[in-house]
């Protein structure tokens, strides 16, 4: 009986640290699987309400994989907590943040994460770091001047309305790349909406062309763009501007930055890092855009256009 008792007791042993080494392999390996989830990209949005945000995001999740939770700042149910919260969970490798209001909130709670942003207004303005990376969202000033110049040779000073809290970096590059081709950006900057119209009739007399640039004090609302083009129109100044809109208000020249070819750069940066590959320009001009040109407004300041250049010009509105 003595021996058989003591069999049975070592069988139970044996049985148990068996069961314990599987155990322990079971919770190694569910371990594992966490770990596993845990990293990917998460998508960060100001507002996916916005037609342009919608669109970044659209392309960018189209051509990214391994997309672990898209918030929607914009969201009036967003509790900014629970967020923060939902972020540290998923624990992303990498956040894209789509809009200022989503990349400040990334790199508020998550600076030690890469951070990859598009459509943020001047973002010169920013906190960086040396996770931040991104799509500016202007095209490059000398892109857009160089364009000026081959379509309208005879235009040497573009007059620029501005405040120094968003663009006071993006206009200092623009006024050195202005000079390296031959034209001269004459500003007035502007603190309040309200000191708009003494300074619409103190630059345009003394401009070629109005360039209305993206900055919230001087677009402050549709009465101020109105009067933007009123009062160019009255003194028969050409505007040139940024987005399409502008073109059904009467703009002569509309150079846009595509959307979604933002969305596709902010794809390419992310596989770019995701793969730990040296990433050279953290952050890149927007690679596509749009030209729309208006021969109504061409025809009536008498502008001497280069017929030659029009091959570059994607919509010509009669």
């Amino acid at each position: 009986m003595t021996d058989w008792l003591l069999i049975w007791r070592t069988l139970i042993v044996r049985t148990g640290c068996l069961l314990l080494f599987v155990l322990m392999l079971l919770s190694f390996q569910t371990g594992e699987a966490i770990a596993e989830e845990s990293g990917g990209t998460l998508v960060l949005n100001s507002n996916a309400a916005v037609k342009n945000y919608e669109l970044a995001q659209a392309a960018f999740t189209a051509n990214t994989v391994g997309i672990r939770a898209k918030i929607n700042l914009g969201d009036s149910s967003v509790d900014i907590d629970q967020v923060k919260k939902q972020i540290r969970q998923v624990n992303p490798d990498i956040i894209y943040a789509i809009g200022s209001k989503a990349y400040l909130l990334a790199h508020e709670i998550a600076e030690d994460k890469k951070i990859i942003f598009s459509s943020v207004l001047n973002w010169q303005r920013l906190p960086m770091s040396e996770n931040s990376y991104g799509v500016s969202n202007e095209l490059s000033p000398g892109m857009q001047l160089m364009t000026y110049r081959y379509l309208f040779s005879a235009v040497k000073k573009i007059g620029v309305i501005y405040s120094e809290r968003y663009n006071k970096e993006w206009l200092s590059g623009a006024i050195e790349t202005a000079e390296d081709v031959g034209m001269e950006i004459i500003s007035t900057p502007i603190a309040e909406s309200a000191e708009l119209m003494p300074a619409l009739e103190k630059l345009l007399p003394e401009v070629d062309v109005l360039w209305l640039i993206s900055d919230p004090v001087v677009l402050a609302s549709q009465e101020s763009v109105l009067e933007i083009f009123s009062e160019s129109a009255a003194m028969k100044k050409p505007v040139i501007a940024y987005a399409e809109i502008f073109s059904t208000l009467g703009a002569t020249l509309v150079i846009s930055a595509d959307i979604s070819t933002m969305g596709l750069q902010a794809a390419s940066l992310a596989r770019e890092l995701l793969e730990h590959k040296k990433v050279l320009q953290p952050v890149v001009d927007p690679a596509g855009s749009y030209i729309m040109l208006n021969m109504k407004k061409v025809k009536e300041y008498g502008l001497d256009l280069n017929n030659e250049a029009l091959g570059s010009v994607n919509q010509i509105i009669e």
